[in-house]
């Protein structure tokens, strides 16, 4: 009955951990990718792989926006900010990969990575002109 009961602590506690997203190896110290499959990845989930953030806004400083203009979409949001909490998630803009097996080398197509979340969310005429030049 003992074994019994045990068993089922275990299963609860891995249940639990699996939902959360936490697997073994965090718990153990070691950095994992990937969120469970039931839970869509967080940006720290994405970040543990291909961050840090300011390293993001660096390696993309070449994107060219619909309307033409040059610049990183990665921003934080608000712009002035670089607290943790103000990196927007990356499924606004991005598709998760899968993680077991990873996605092979140039198997992602970046070209339809656009910024209409930025459009949606704040730059309401589709371009990148600070908000301050027309709203006070």
């Amino acid at each position: 009955m003992k074994s019994w009961l045990t068993l089922i602590g275990i299963l609860a506690c891995t249940g639990i951990l699996c939902a959360s997203g936490a697997s073994l190896a965090q718990t153990q110290g070691k950095k994992t990718p990937a969120a469970s499959a039931a839970t869509a990845p967080t940006k720290s989930d994405c970040l543990n792989c291909h961050g840090p953030f300011d390293k993001l806004i660096e390696a993309s400083d070449k994107y060219v926006a619909p309307s033409g203009e040059k610049g990183s979409p990665h921003r934080y949001v608000p712009h002035d900010s670089k607290k943790d909490e103000d990196i927007p998630e990356c499924t606004h803009c991005h598709t998760a990969h899968s993680l077991d097996p990873l996605p092979a080398e140039g198997s992602i197509d970046r070209s339809k990575v656009n910024v209409q979340w930025c459009y949606d969310s704040c730059h309401h005429e589709k371009n990148f002109t600070s908000c301050k030049e027309c709203h006070q």
